[in-house]
């Protein structure tokens, strides 16, 4: 009886050691790089509401937030993914407290970051943090926080852009990025 036991709980150990190795090998949600469309909507339980050749979008939520989720493909393959916040805030300074609420997650879950950039473009609210928001939706500073995880470069930015503040995690595949056309400066972000 002793010895059933024991056979027992030896399987059970594998099958767990199993299972989280298995887990620890997506790059992000239950996606690994260089899947397809096809591979990729099947990993998710949403019904995609845009996708074309480049994309699939969806809409969800994360840490109580509105967001967009999109995967990025070239050549058939997953390359990137990003979630970018959907909602609008009449005061600005939200966006930035969403910013650090969203970099602080991901803290967590990466440690510290490679990079982590406060940019001014124009220092007229710099020393007022009560304006801070207001320099953000006038395209007066920007926000950008980098990290790197196995195969997968990670950022969070916040900017001003056209008369609207994104903010977005993005997820890109090391290996994949390059198959992105280089003549389209909007298929991967540049943070400034």
């Amino acid at each position: 009886m002793f010895k059933k036991y024991l056979v027992l709980l030896f399987l059970l150990s594998l099958i767990a050691q199993a299972n989280l190795s298995w887990g620890d090998t997506y790059n992000f949600r239950y996606t690994k790089w260089g899947m397809t469309p096809e591979e990729v909507i099947a990993s998710e339980s949403m019904t995609p509401i845009e996708k074309d050749e480049k994309k699939i979008k969806y809409k969800t939520r994360i840490l109580n937030k509105n967001v967009e989720l999109l995967y990025l493909f070239a050549q058939n393959k997953l390359i990137g993914a990003s979630y970018k916040l959907d909602e609008n805030y009449i005061n600005s300074e939200r966006f930035i407290k969403t910013y650090d609420r969203f970099k602080g997650e991901l803290i967590k879950k990466y440690g510290p970051p490679k990079k982590d950039i406060t940019h001014w473009k124009n220092d007229a609210f710099k020393s007022d943090r009560s304006k801070w928001g207001k320099a953000l939706s006038f395209g007066y500073v920007e926000y950008f926080t980098y990290w790197e995880a196995p195969g997968t470069t990670v950022s969070c930015g916040l900017k001003e852009q056209n008369y609207y503040v994104l903010c977005s995690i993005d997820y890109w595949s090391m290996e994949l990025s390059n198959l992105l056309d280089k003549n389209k400066k909007e298929d991967k972000p540049n943070p400034f």
